[in-house]
């Protein structure tokens, strides 16, 4: 993880350096520029760039808030949002072109929206939880399948979906298994929950947690032993954790 934090440290860094200076060059432009429109419009567009720079750092200092205290107010964390959905595009492309492990950026982007929504303290019934599941957490040679209905489980234990459908029966908190956005979005439709907790991949994780603008999502990065989409695991605590988080108290 602290591999993880050092490359989203290092891609934010030059991402702001990189508009700074543009900004800079910029107005240095306009001030040696002896074509008035072309000046005006080299300011103006100076005056954007910068003014992104300063919204960067006001989020930056909000984020250093949140991991320190834990807290946030509900307008920093809808300022906070919105500069995660408009900053984490640039984030991914910076950090193709410096070759870093794109996963790293996306798991500390999924921290970060555990963080926010840890420091609200939401707190629904357990039947307004909705559990999403990939579909490769389930044994690849299982001929039950379970993605129209997890009940169709033999809860052989060959699988994470046997503690999973026990977490459910103990809690009384829906689960389904998704196998992309789209039939993702499908649950969430049919079932109306007002609090998700999602399982996938780092990048099905951070596109889910994008799509999901209004709706709480904490998500649980699952394990990949035997490679990508095949027989992945989750752990079982961290989901419980995240139940516990969500479940209002009797």
């Amino acid at each position: 993880m602290k591999r993880d934090k050092l490359n989203f440290i290092i891609v934010n860094i030059l991402l702001m350096m990189l508009l700074s200076l543009i900004s800079f060059i910029g107005f240095y432009i306009s001030l040696s520029s002896g074509m008035n429109l072309m000046r005006f419009f080299i300011i103006f567009i100076s005056l954007i760039i910068g003014c992104i720079v300063l919204f960067f750092i006001w989020n930056i200092i909000i984020l250093i808030k949140l991991v320190k205290s834990r807290e946030i107010s509900k307008l920093n964390y809808k300022i906070f949002k919105r500069f995660l959905s408009f900053f984490y595009p640039l984030l991914i492309n910076v950090s193709k072109l410096l070759q870093l492990d794109i996963d790293s950026i996306r798991r500390v982007f999924t921290k970060i929206n555990n963080l926010m929504i840890l420091a609200k303290d939401i707190k629904v019934r357990s039947n307004e939880i909705l559990i999403l599941l990939p579909h490769c957490l389930q044994y690849s040679k299982c001929q039950y399948k379970i993605t129209n209905n997890i009940e169709n489980c033999r809860l052989c234990g060959k699988c994470n979906i046997k503690d999973i459908l026990g977490l459910c029966n103990k809690y009384n908190v829906k689960c389904v298994v998704a196998t992309g956005g789209t039939l993702a979005r499908a649950w969430i439709k049919k079932y109306k929950p007002k609090a998700i907790i999602a399982v996938a991949c780092e990048r099905d994780l951070t596109s889910g947690i994008n799509d999901a603008k209004v709706l709480p999502v904490l998500g649980v990065v699952n394990e990949r032993p035997n490679g990508p989409c095949f027989n992945t695991r989750v752990n079982i605590d961290k989901l419980e954790d995240a139940i516990k988080f969500f479940l209002e108290e009797d």
